[in-house]
């Protein structure tokens, strides 16, 4: 199994234990697919379909998560702070705000994810890959407002799944 198809399953695993819980259901992953990225049925024969993303606070966070980048690594931040010193570059560059930048770079992925249809029982799952644990509940009445003119094509909600996978937002 690839890496992409592993963290889509892990996050659907994740994902479906905490929205079974929720809605009194039972649906478990039953295959992989390209656009919706996983198949869910349950006992009674009901379909659920998981189109998975990940997040990041800044570019580059995903392929640092996943160690293909040295951008936030202990080594990357001293260059960094040696060029404020010198006067090269702003501290805050690299500072990260839920109500800023994070949030910012969430709505530029639910807006290419809501431009497609993936059909009827869909839901979003995005998967949070900071190492903040960011409270998304502050931030869900911001999002309802920047997609209220929106058609969302996930009929089954758009859902954030933090980056330890014990606590899921409903965003949208």
């Amino acid at each position: 199994m690839s890496e992409k198809k592993a963290i889509e399953r892990a996050t659907a695993e994740a994902f479906l234990e905490h929205y079974n819980d929720t809605h009194g259901t039972s649906y478990q992953v039953t295959e992989h697919g390209d656009a919706p990225d996983i198949i869910a049925g349950d006992g009674l024969g009901n379909r659920l379909q998981l189109e998975i993303v990940m997040t990041e606070d800044r570019v580059g966070d995903i392929q640092a998560t996943l160690g293909r980048s040295d951008v936030r690594s202990i080594e990357s931040l001293k260059h960094h702070v040696e060029l404020v010193r010198q006067g090269k570059a702003e501290a805050m560059q690299r500072a990260s705000s839920l109500e800023g930048n994070v949030t910012e770079s969430l709505k530029e992925r639910l807006q290419a994810k809501m431009a497609k249809r993936y059909g009827p029982n869909t839901a979003l799952v995005i998967r949070d890959t900071s190492g903040v644990d960011w409270n998304w509940d502050l931030m869900v009445g911001d999002l309802k407002t920047s997609f209220s003119d929106q058609l969302n094509p996930f009929d089954r909600g758009i859902w954030l799944l933090n980056r330890s996978k014990d606590r899921l937002f409903q965003l949208l």
